[in-house]
């Protein structure tokens, strides 16, 4: 009889737990969750991509600025809302925001929906977190306002206050990876967190300081996302091209880059997040060297006053930035730079915007986008009166953008006529405005996914290619942001 009691039914109550996650932010939280989610399927969860279906849905937050804390705000709510009518039982916040509430209280309204808390140091015991949220054994005490925050409080708050990441987190870095992005193209992350402790920015102290990957790991994880379809590698990290400055003494980048260019493979390789100070002759003589390496450059500039740079603790000023990009274009003829600004920082006047607005006029970039100055709690700026109207803000930010619409216009419209090579990435997505008979799209070297202009192709035989398919193609038409194209 006992014997008998022993043996397993599969019921609801002994299936396995079902989890979703919901990733929000950038390409590194979307790291971040891929090795979440497949930690946990190798520890036998159930993956749901509905989060009605689940009993834990967690949410990868993102905490960088106000807007992003409000989307992440808004995910919880409507999560919650779920509890009432399917089999959701908790919901929970992870990742950025977490670590940006718990050093910076005045944020902590952002989770007020969230049922408990996981900060980035115990993403290596995840699973076994989860299956206590599943099992009730970890509850909810929301409703009486008490935070339930989940692991070793020692590394709560600013991120240990700007401290590095443990070792237990650095080796999550080495978890396999559940897919969740297009399969033919991979972020391959080489570092975690930012020693640059610009002013105005939060990311030091929500990821720590930079904790670089040794050149091994990344290598063989750039094979293993090579050899399950990735047609394109696109290196992340908080900032790139101090990789290495910790872990070996020196900036490595460029050792880095060729360790990944002798893999035989004829895939893309994309520098991202580049910090500018750090960019230099020799990482972009081997970006250079190799026809793999798309010659693109996202570099975020924040501004080129060099009063402005230097109250942003950027570390070079206008002439040196001008001499890098100078050299840049040297190096990577044909190529592009992508950047990114902030308007509205406490104290920018009228005349340092304008000086900020000509640069981008003079047509340097080939991507540009633009950020509305917002207060970081805890940051150096912080303590500066934010003495620029919100409208001004959106005046100088809406000039800018009008102002690179020019010189993307310019740019691709001198493109036509001539032959590229385009990656497919799939079929038009819902909503894009595209050209007739364009029902699929691709982008050329100087394109990253997601947030550059696209490349929409012509004809039949191009709704056939499978993503990550490289075709020569004609450029055809220009518009704004984006150019058409018909396969050779």
């Amino acid at each position: 009889m006992d014997g008998e009691m022993t043996q397993t039914v599969e019921t609801d109550d002994t299936r396995p737990p079902i989890i979703s996650l919901v990733s929000l932010g950038c390409a590194k939280n979307e790291v971040d969750s891929e090795r979440i989610l497949g930690r946990l399927a190798e520890s036998g969860f159930l993956i749901a991509e509905d989060p009605a279906q689940a009993d834990v849905c967690l949410v990868n937050t993102c905490g960088f600025i106000e807007e992003s804390r409000e989307e992440s705000a808004g995910i919880l709510r409507e999560l919650q809302a779920l509890k009432a009518s399917g089999s959701l039982k908790s919901v929970v916040a992870l990742g950025c925001l977490v670590e940006r509430v718990a050093g910076a209280e005045e944020t902590e309204g952002y989770l007020r929906h969230a049922d408990a808390r996981i900060g980035f140091n115990d993403y290596p015991r995840i699973a076994d977190l989860c299956r206590d949220l599943a099992a009730g054994e970890i509850t909810s005490a929301r409703d009486e306002g008490v935070k339930v925050e989940i692991g070793d409080k020692r590394f709560k708050g600013l991120a240990a206050e700007a401290g590095s990441f443990t070792e237990s987190y650095n080796d999550f870095l080495t978890a396999p990876r559940l897919r969740i992005g297009s399969p033919h193209l991979a972020h391959l992350k080489i570092s975690e967190g930012c020693s640059n402790f610009c002013r105005f920015c939060s990311i030091p102290y929500i990821r720590g300081v930079q904790v670089s990957r040794p050149i091994e790991d990344i290598v063989t994880e750039a094979r293993q996302l090579l050899d399950t379809g990735a047609a394109e590698l696109s290196l992340i990290a908080q900032d790139t091209t101090s990789y290495g400055r910790d872990l070996y003494g020196d900036l490595k980048l460029a050792d880095l880059l060729r360790s990944l260019l002798a893999i035989n493979t004829d895939a893309w390789f994309r520098l991202m997040y580049a910090f500018p100070r750090f960019l230099n002759e020799e990482m972009l003589d081997v970006m250079a060297s190799d026809p793999r390496m798309c010659p693109y450059i996202d570099m975020p500039l924040q501004h080129i006053h060099d009063r402005m740079l230097s109250v942003m603790g950027r570390g070079m000023g206008r002439r040196d930035t001008v001499a890098l990009l100078d050299l840049i274009r040297d190096k990577l003829p044909g190529g592009a730079i992508r950047t990114t600004f902030i308007v509205g920082h406490p104290g920018e006047t009228d005349e340092q915007f304008l000086e900020l607005l000509r640069f981008v006029e003079e047509g340097r970039f080939s991507h540009v986008g633009v950020f509305m100055y917002s207060k970081e709690p805890k940051t150096p700026s912080a303590k500066l009166a934010d003495d620029v109207p919100l409208a001004v803000k959106k005046e100088r930010r809406d000039a800018l953008m009008k102002a690179q619409l020019e010189v993307s216009r310019k740019r691709l419209r001198s493109m036509v006529g001539r032959e590229m090579d385009v990656m497919i990435d799939g079929p038009v997505g819902p909503g894009m405005s595209a050209p007739k008979g364009a029902g699929v799209m691709g982008r050329t070297r100087c394109e990253a996914m997601d947030v550059d202009g696209v490349v929409f192709i012509r004809g039949r035989a191009a709704s056939r290619l499978p993503p990550g398919t490289r075709r020569k193609a004609r450029i055809v038409q220009a518009m704004d942001y984006d150019l058409v194209a018909a396969l050779h």
